[in-house]
């Protein structure tokens, strides 16, 4: 048995035809000639076996045959419409599928204002963000579960099949309570600390407190933050998160960066990965977020307040 089937182009013709009224007006809103137009009208109708409309006046009219074959023809020509656009639209970046890795600090201080500048211009992109530890997000990259991270970079420095765009980097520094017994001179060494997950190299004892192991450990900074504020524990965070708590009120600065500690926050990629347009518009939008972060701090007071 004889399968019909009718192409993109015919069903545009179909479809401009019931529309325009005129094979000449058809032919010119698809930009082919008239002549083409009619030879082409003529063998969809010699291969469907029947007219498709009726050319005795001045106007194309639909014959039976014709109204039951347009909404068909009418739904291929936007299907393939529907597709060029969708395929323009993912080549430019204006719609797509990503995800994201991101590390406590960032996902907490740095990611809402990448992400309100990312989506301003009416950007359809699906993001879905998953926040964690720096080796857990790297690896993540590297396997191909994520399209890209935004976190301490030391785990994929050395990795050649990775890329890093390196952000500005941030000493660690410790912040308290309004009120705390640190703001009045009382060693820090004397109260638990809480903190996100560490990288590999900070797990050991280089602050004031005799164990590296946090008496909370957590990768929401909310959290920690909301704990600290309402106990004598003390929040040992990157600067770029303590100076956000600060400006809102709830902790207070209670020591300058620690000597030796900073976090080295970067955008990595797979080396390989195939170009994508929305990603890389991510990824400026991630390091323009992290240049005016950087600005902010520095205009701001890094010392402790008493």
């Amino acid at each position: 048995m004889e399968v019909m089937v009718l192409e993109v182009r015919e069903a545009r013709l179909l479809t401009a035809c019931a529309r325009e009224g005129t094979l000449t007006a058809a032919a010119q809103a698809l930009n082919v000639s008239q002549p083409a137009a009619s030879r082409t009208l003529a063998l969809i109708e010699a291969r469907l076996g029947g007219a498709l409309f009726d050319r005795s006046g001045r106007r194309l009219i639909l014959t039976p045959l014709g109204e039951a074959i347009l909404p068909r023809a009418t739904a291929l020509a936007q299907q393939s419409a529907d597709l060029i656009a969708q395929a323009r639209a993912w080549r430019t970046g204006e719609a797509g599928v990503l995800t994201l890795g991101a590390g406590p600090a960032v996902a907490f201080h740095l990611l809402p204002g990448a992400l309100a500048v990312y989506y301003q211009d009416g950007r359809r992109v699906r993001l879905r963000v998953q926040a964690g530890a720096s080796e857990q997000l790297v690896e993540a990259v590297r396997s191909g579960a994520l399209d890209m991270a935004v976190c301490d970079s030391e785990p994929a420095e050395a990795d050649s099949a990775l890329a890093v765009t390196a952000l500005s980097g941030a000493g660690i520094a410790a912040a308290v309570r309004p009120g705390h017994p640190a703001l009045s001179g009382a060693p820090l060494a004397d109260f638990p600390f809480v903190s996100a997950t560490p990288p590999a190299r900070m797990r050991r004892p280089v602050w004031p407190w005799p164990s590296a192991d946090a008496n909370l450990v957590s990768d929401d900074y909310a959290l920690l933050a909301q704990v600290c504020a309402v106990s004598d524990h003390v929040l040992v965070a990157p600067e770029p998160v303590l100076a956000r708590l600060v400006a809102e009120r709830i902790l207070r600065l209670a020591s300058a960066p620690f000597e030796g500690l900073v976090v080295r926050p970067g955008v990595i990629t797979r080396a390989g990965a195939p170009d994508s347009a929305a990603r890389e518009a991510l990824r400026r939008a991630l390091i323009g977020a992290a240049g005016g972060c950087a600005a902010a701090q520095a205009a701001s007071v890094r010392r402790p307040r008493n």
